[in-house]
């Protein structure tokens, strides 16, 4: 029976106070999934929930020493992965600058100038003017047409802005679960990259599988159109036996060359993603794992809270919150203490000296006049955000409900249709073989044998491909779920 269950889904209300001094934003998220299917695969207790989490290397859980092998590869030499990570570090160090605000800024810094200036509007050449005493001597006099000051400094900085409505620490708040959102991003990204590779893997295995079935296939085609082909140069078969023979044949060897050539590519696909094209040497398992992780028969309703997708949503909302808060206290008056301590001296020499010390210690008042517009509009825009961090973290919520009931559907779907196709696979075998006995003492026509050929190798294709749809069922639950299928 198809699980079907209802979701009260998370009540999410911000609250924000007007009060200067008590001014915060707060989120209260909650809510229940009830499980009304007698299945109970979601278990109404989020106390006994294990919490659990992915694993580093949850590939290893369907036992493919080659598929273990190659994601050691992968996740060292993958270039997107590489990229996903170098984005992240990038996401840290802009939320170390949006939440720097909060603590003081200390510089230090020494200046160092000189400066002229023309005094008697002439040329910078001294004047010098000769004068006569009263003892009638000749005095020579130079006048400066321009004067020069040094000027050397040295000192130490500080400023800080003092957080009196608690909007620096909003702004800090905001900062530090934006960067828990990116996070959670680069660990979404992370595990849906290697989870295509992993899918890739399979798919590669699956293919090789195709490609020796198809050359089994090739084996039995010629193995009849040898049988006709000997009869017909006796006279004992027609012309249309062998060319039916003959026309079977070479469909067969086609197909097989066309499965080589999916081969060879999902080949490159894989050595391009395991950063060795074309070097990569690729070492495969001969069939698919027929190991498959139970699914527990009740999982946890909060055990998608691990689910990295989620929680990046939820950082969000805290982020955005944050957000709308400092922007609603932006209105309100900012309060910096400024310092400074050092020397200042005409003399190079002296820039070190003690005696020459200077210092200050002030205040700025900053009042947002005439912002208000622009202020609200900003107050606006974050509220604005705000809700959209709301109605998308209930919208992934959602979807993670929906892809986990599709994915449980589409798992018992896939194993009822590998079931039959087994069962049919054992009785087209044995008809292969009973029109392949009639037709050697003449009791069946040779369209009976291909036939019955046939479909014994297109159910064993099906087969196939659906022993790989159940594996990649098996890795999107374990993505959908959050966690491993460990009891």
């Amino acid at each position: 029976m198809r699980n079907k269950f209802y979701i009260s889904v998370l009540t999410l209300s911000a609250v924000l106070f007007t009060s200067c001094s008590s001014y915060r934003t707060s989120i209260d998220v909650s809510g229940k999934i009830i499980d009304t299917d007698e299945d109970n695969w979601l278990s109404m207790s989020i106390e006994t929930s294990k919490n659990s989490k992915i694993p580093d290397e949850w590939w290893k859980i369907f036992k493919d020493d080659n598929l273990s092998d190659i994601m050691e590869i992968f996740v060292h030499n993958n270039y997107d992965l590489k990229l996903a990570l170098l984005s992240f570090e990038a996401s840290k160090s802009m939320a170390i600058i949006n939440g720097a605000s909060i603590y003081p800024d200390v510089n230090v810094g020494m200046n160092n100038s000189i400066f002229q200036q023309n005094t008697a509007g002439t040329p910078y050449e001294d004047i010098t003017i000769h004068y006569h005493t009263p003892e009638d001597d000749i005095v020579d006099i130079t006048i400066p047409t321009s004067s020069t000051n040094e000027n050397h400094s040295f000192k130490f900085s500080s400023q800080w802005e003092m957080d009196l409505w608690g909007k620096l620490s909003s702004k800090s708040l905001s900062a530090n679960k934006d960067l828990e959102s990116k996070k959670n991003e680069y660990d979404f990204l992370k595990l849906s990259l290697i989870s295509q590779a992993v899918k890739t893997y399979f798919n590669l295995v699956e293919s090789n599988e195709q490609v020796a079935l198809a050359e089994s296939s090739v084996e039995a085609y010629e193995e009849i159109f040898n049988i006709v082909e000997e009869r017909y140069n006796q006279g004992v078969r027609s012309s249309l036996d062998y060319r039916l023979a003959l026309s079977n044949l070479l469909l067969s060897k086609a197909t097989l060359e066309q499965r080589k050539m999916i081969l060879d590519n999902l080949k490159r696909q894989m050595e391009t993603l395991m950063g060795q094209y074309p070097t990569g040497k690729l070492t495969i398992s001969d069939s698919l794992s027929k190991f498959l992780p139970p699914i527990p028969s009740n999982i946890p309703s909060d055990i998608i809270k691990n689910r990295p997708d989620i929680v990046s949503s939820y950082n969000k909302i805290e982020s955005a919150a944050a957000n709308l808060d400092y922007a609603i206290r932006m209105k309100f008056p900012s309060f910096s203490l400024t310092s400074s301590i050092g020397t200042s001296s005409s003399d190079l020499t002296k820039i070190l000296n003690g005696d020459y010390s200077v210092w200050s210690v002030g205040t700025n008042l900053i009042l947002p006049l005439f912002q208000n517009q622009k202020l609200k509009a900003n107050e606006n825009l974050s509220r604005s955000l705000f809700e959209q961090a709301e109605i998308n973290y209930i919208h992934t919520v959602l979807r993670a409900f929906s892809e986990i009931e599709n994915k449980l559907s589409i798992s018992t779907m896939l194993k009822n249709q590998l079931s039959a196709l087994d069962s049919a696979y054992v009785q087209t075998s044995e008809a292969y073989q009973l029109a392949k006995d009639r037709y050697d003492k003449g009791l069946a026509d040779l369209i009976t044998v291909l036939d019955s050929q046939k479909r014994m190798f297109d159910t064993k294709s099906q087969m196939i491909l659906v022993e790989k749809a159940l594996i990649e069922n098996r890795v999107d639950l374990l993505i959908c779920l959050g966690g491993d299928f460990s009891d």
